[in-house]
């Protein structure tokens, strides 16, 4: 009886010490040779695969502010031409702590920078009185930044100006003459207060727009005469200048903070700068008023090294740091990922924040195929972290910059500490932090020709093996919470298959309901496939299709449910699976892009919705275009045929009557099988539902086409009831507001789809 008593206290003290392990660890990895980009993987945080690499909490450095993009009028412009539910799924993807990558930070100009429509400031004509937003905010990046902010409220805003009002200008202090360029020049120091009171205005001006902003920097790159727009602003002036602008924010109530310097690593090789941060500090009364919001110093990296970041940070080891630009382009192989992805990183990332930068931010977010838009005098040569194709506004590739903000963003979360680490690892270069939910982010890069396989072990996290490829950025997440929401199709759990991606595939029957744990909330704001799937106001689906096995696919990000079902080959008789492949400027689903291109990928599959009678639903304007349709159908989504024909005598053929649409059988520039669009243009928001009846079989198959009313739409308000004036941006009236962007009270209003 006492051995018996001895042996359990022994086993509850071993249950005791033993490590408390994580549930789930997740990483994300990309390759330079681009075979994998941002590819999720996940599992149990309980075993161990080769050398260790063991978090150290205990050992903290800086705490992180975030990750983010400039948010410029070029980005913004393009971020506007693309259809809203398409550019709110791209910037949830990109925004987004829950179903995206979570980008917490954004920059934007204090006036025009070299990405705006033209150069201006916020006060062009002299007095105060004059001070006012321009279009480029109004109508371009305020709209954007409210639905980032909707999106991830906790995002933190930095604006910087490029220049002074030119009012404001003198030539050089010495000779005080009037300087009226938007290049070079300095700030007259009889205008130090006004300038104050003009950085004030914004900020209170941003607030009234609903948008707070977290920190500035009194000049954009500083010692740089030659921008399109600039001043030059020494560390003397700059010192001289917050004598004003810190007491003016205190007195006004504000407490965003100000960085200084924002500029290169070199200070310009001007010898007289070296040190700007460390001089400008010292210049400082140490009873300035508001002196506590000057919070540290930005950096650029187009000139010197990061290493100057270890001499600023052991002379002001109080005081923050933060990088706020560095581009891509022309002069870099910008858009080459096996010539940027490790070299930025590496340089921009790790480089910085194993330095104590808590921030990094690049340039532009966003940027068309040709480098802009861009005005005379602005950069040329630049590329985005992503760029859009202008031909159709849908088609994004991402850049070095995008994959390694992103890698950073989806594990080191804003409050995050950076913790120290041991290992026996080598090659890697390596960063470890601690979330303020008590998870680890860790983010390695492995330069080297070989691959790793590594474990990450926290004496409170367990064990997570991960590898590591070569060539590539792997991020690592480890948490004892599911990082996943939940999402549930009947009483089945979805596979994540991606960031904010889940597929299900279920035996269902037609007429089945099943209960969903994410459309509930707004189910109208979800692109529902209404072919395959009808939805409930409460969020349940039932399936309108035949009886078969399906897959479903759901993204958060795009709010689209989308239906596949199993791969059956069509037979003789009619029986199998039938799909539209059309040019992708044509048809598509959820919606259609620009290009040419015939892809078998962008496969629309046609539900069964009757023994051997097959449809599609598209809405114009979102599914379909409104004119140049062409498209054609086929019996398999693996290879090209057998492709229905339009000619008489086809072991495939179709006929169609439509006066909308016809069958092309190769005459009149009309290829034998392709659906073409005969009227020379349809209306936004009709929709077609195109069905086709193979109960004859595959030699005598009919395609009739129907304009339906839609399910899913809202319905419009009773005439008698009191209705606002809003309109689209093509002038038609509508009936409510819808997101996008709507004119209303003669103004521009964006309304975001709401989470």
């Amino acid at each position: 009886m006492k051995r018996t008593s001895s042996f359990l206290t022994l086993l509850m003290l071993a249950f005791v010490c033993m490590p408390v392990y994580a549930q789930y660890y997740a990483t994300f990895t990309t390759r330079t040779d681009g075979t994998q980009l941002l590819d999720y993987a996940t599992g149990p945080a309980n075993s161990s695969s080769g050398k260790l690499i063991s978090l150290q909490k205990n050992t903290k450095y800086q705490t992180m502010d975030g990750f983010g993009y400039a948010v410029t009028y070029s980005a913004c412009f393009n971020l506007m031409q693309m259809r809203p539910r398409d550019r709110h799924a791209f910037l949830m993807r990109t925004f987004s702590p829950q179903t995206g990558f979570g980008a917490s930070y954004v920059r934007m100009s204090i006036g025009c920078s070299d990405f705006s429509s033209t150069e201006y400031s916020l006060c062009d004509t002299q007095g105060l009185s004059n001070f006012r937003l321009h279009s480029d905010e109004l109508d371009y990046v305020i709209p954007v930044l409210h639905e980032i902010l909707a999106i991830n409220p906790e995002v933190k805003i930095i604006g910087s100006p490029w220049t002074c009002p030119r009012w404001m200008k003198v030539k050089d202090l010495s000779s005080s003459a009037v300087y009226n360029s938007w290049t070079s020049g300095q700030l007259n120091p009889l205008y130090y207060d006004d300038y104050a009171q003009y950085f004030v205005k914004f900020v209170e001006a941003m607030r009234a727009e609903g948008i707070s902003i977290y920190a500035v920097t009194p000049q954009n790159e500083p010692l740089n005469r030659g921008n399109s727009a600039s001043l030059y602003m020494p560390w003397e002036d700059e010192a001289a200048f917050l004598k004003h602008l810190a007491p003016a924010f205190k007195q006004a109530g504000i407490d965003t903070k100000i960085y200084v310097f924002d500029h290169n690593y070199n200070y310009d090789n001007i010898s007289s700068q070296e040190d700007y941060p460390i001089k400008l500090y010292n210049a400082l009364d140490a009873d300035l008023e508001g002196g506590e919001l000057v919070a540290g110093s930005a950096w650029h990296n187009y000139g010197g090294s990061n290493s100057e970041l270890d001499d600023i940070h052991s002379r002001a080891p109080r005081k923050e740091m933060i990088f706020t630009e560095a581009s891509i382009g022309t002069w870099n192989d910008g858009r080459n990922l096996s010539a940027r992805l490790l070299s930025d990183f590496n340089d921009i990332v790790l480089g910085t924040v194993n330095r104590y930068c808590s921030a990094v931010i690049v340039w532009n977010l966003m940027l068309d195929l040709k480098r802009g838009p861009n005005r005379d005098g602005g950069c040329t040569t630049c590329f985005g972290a992503v760029d859009i194709d202008e031909s159709d506004y849908h088609t994004i590739s991402a850049n070095s910059h995008y994959y390694m903000i992103s890698h950073m963003a989806a594990v080191v979360r804003p409050g995050a500490v950076r913790i120290g680490y041991q290992t026996s690892v080598s090659g890697l270069s390596i960063a470890a932090f601690q979330n303020p939910d008590g998870s680890y982010g860790v983010v390695l890069s492995n330069n080297g020709s070989s691959g790793q396989d590594i474990t990450v072990m926290g004496s409170d996290v367990g064990y997570a093996p991960v590898s590591v490829p070569a060539k590539s950025v792997v991020s690592v997440l480890l948490t004892n919470d599911n990082p996943d929401p939940e999402m549930r199709i009947g009483s089945q759990s979805m596979e994540r298959t991606d960031i904010g991606r889940y597929c299900l595939t279920l035996d269902l029957e037609q007429g089945q309901t099943l209960g969903t744990s994410f459309l509930a909330d707004a189910p109208e704001e979800w692109y529902v496939d209404p072919d395959f799937l009808e939805t409930t106001a409460d969020g349940d689906i039932k399936l309108l299709a035949l009886s078969g096995s399906y897959t479903l696919r759901a993204d958060l990000n795009e709010r689209s449910l989308m239906v596949e079902p199993a791969f059956e080959r069509m037979d003789a008789q009619g029986q199998g699976n039938l799909y539209i492949i059309g040019a992708s400027a044509s048809v598509g689903k959820p919606y259609y892009v620009g290009g040419e291109d015939w892809k078998l990928e962008r496969a629309i599959p046609m539900a069964e919705v009757a023994d051997k009678v097959y449809q599609a639903t598209l809405t114009v304007g979102e599914q379909l275009a409104t004119s140049g349709n062409r498209f054609a159908i086929y019996g398999s989504n693996q290879e090209w045929t057998p492709q229905f024909m339009g000619r008489a005598g086809s072991d495939y053929r179709l006929t169609c009557s439509s006066v909308l649409f016809g069958m092309g059988t190769g005459s009149l520039g009309n290829p034998d099988g392709t659906v073409f669009q005969r009227m020379p243009k349809l209306d936004v928001g009709d929709t077609y539902r195109f069905t086709v009846d193979l109960t004859e079989g595959v030699s005598a198959g009919v395609l009739t086409i129907d304009k339906v009313t839609p399910t899913g739409i809202s319905t419009p308000r009773s005439n008698t009831e009191p209705v606002e004036q809003i309109y689209d941006l093509s002038g038609r009236r509508l009936p409510s507001p819808r997101p996008g962007i709507n004119i209303e009270g003669g103004r521009k209003i964006l309304r975001p789809l709401s989470e």
